[in-house]
């Protein structure tokens, strides 16, 4: 397996651990030496290298993203036979080669925009299926209107949490904070290089996401200033009944965004 990193850091990191078995001395370097070609990367980095890889097509028979966000991918891929546009739900807060595990991906749900070249589409279900992920076929529109819900806004409310903590820490403020505002405020560590361009490009649905949820909360800091517990008691029974249904993959808490 041969990678590419624009911080070489990461790249002997790669190596050392084994993860790489040869490095290239760029990103068209990699691509003109493999058949399945990944690009775990920014999504605004995607988008770049996406422009080259049109500019001067690979021989790869698979390539594929792994950004969150899949709609600009795709936009940028247009033409490029062998790209799928796809996002594995795994991940955490942390990024670099250090934080890599073998089974990252065992049992989690990986999209993948079944609109595209019906050859490519196989052979990325295949790849998904090796990673030991769940193949699900989802356009990129869909996803990304979905994923406004379900991961931009996660981040965007630990980012908002993490502020008012740290706006208000106190030695017994912090004292009293427990596994609860840990894991709650746990992505404010992300790294904005990595959201920067997912939520400069999804911005319009996370803000109504972002809305939809500050209207919830106005309601309930009206049922808590009245006294209203039976309103309180049916959110409990209903947040309980949401947070059942979730069926969290293996990899779904740390060591290992998410």
């Amino acid at each position: 397996m041969t990678g590419y990193d624009a911080d070489p850091k990461h790249l002997q990191t790669a190596l050392e651990r084994g993860a790489l078995d040869a490095t290239a001395a760029s990103a068209q370097a990699t691509a003109e030496s493999c058949e399945v070609l990944v690009l775990a990367t920014p999504v605004d980095a995607v988008v770049e290298l996406l422009g080259q890889l049109r500019a001067h097509p690979p021989q790869a028979q698979l390539i594929l993203d792994v950004a969150s966000l899949k709609v600009p991918v795709a936009r940028a891929a247009a033409g490029l036979d062998a790209f799928v546009a796809t996002h594995p739900i795994a991940g955490s807060e942390r990024s670099g080669p250090e934080q890599a595990r073998a089974d990252l991906f065992e049992g989690c749900a990986w999209t993948y925009d079944p609109l595209g070249a019906p050859a490519a589409v196989e052979r990325a279900q295949a790849f998904i299926t090796s990673m030991g992920a769940r193949p699900v076929p989802l356009p990129s529109a869909v996803h990304d209107e979905v994923a406004a819900l379900t991961s931009h806004l996660p981040q965007v409310l630990a980012v908002a949490l993490a502020g008012r903590l740290g706006a208000a820490a106190d030695a017994n403020t912090l004292a009293l904070c427990g596994t609860g505002m840990r894991s709650m405020t746990r992505l404010g560590s992300s790294s904005w290089a990595m959201w920067e361009g997912i939520l400069s490009a999804n911005g319009p649905a996370v803000a109504q996401e972002v809305r939809r949820l500050s209207a919830i909360l106005a309601e309930i800091a009206d049922e808590l200033e009245t006294n209203r517990s039976q309103a309180l008691r049916s959110r409990f029974a209903a947040a309980a009944t949401a947070s059942a249904g979730l069926t969290a993959p293996r990899n779904d808490s740390p060591p290992e965004s998410r």
